[in-house]
């Protein structure tokens, strides 16, 4: 995903084929993120555990296009909206690092969550 940071400066096609390669990085993530779920907790809990993860991003996917809007809204206004698309595509780029960094802090060892019977 680091990748698409630099569509900005790219032509069109590079730009196609680097934000291809982005839409496909994603995907990979997406199948190990489920995999990882499911290796991760118990079979009753996963359904809840994924259904919680889809939540937070439906969550993200109804605020982040509010925040892109304003971002690009004050750019415009100083007469640089690939200024805008630039910070949109760092912020983009680096969520993947984020959230790699927290899902190892997390779960350093990746092991089969033990729950308590309540």
């Amino acid at each position: 995903m680091l990748p698409i940071i630099f569509v900005k400066g790219a032509g069109d096609w590079t730009a196609v084929i680097l934000i291809g390669f982005a839409w496909s990085a994603h995907q990979a993530w997406s199948a190990n993120l489920f995999a990882t779920t499911s290796d991760m907790f118990p079979k009753r809990v996963v359904a809840s555990v994924v259904g919680l993860g889809g939540m937070a991003g439906s969550s993200m996917g109804f605020l982040f296009p509010i925040l892109a809007g304003r971002i690009l809204d004050r750019f415009k206004a100083q007469d640089n909206i690939s200024g805008g698309y630039a910070v949109l595509f760092a912020v983009c780029s680096g969520a993947y690092l984020v959230a790699f960094v927290l899902q190892h802090l997390l779960a350093p060892r990746f092991e089969m969550t033990k729950l308590k019977a309540v």
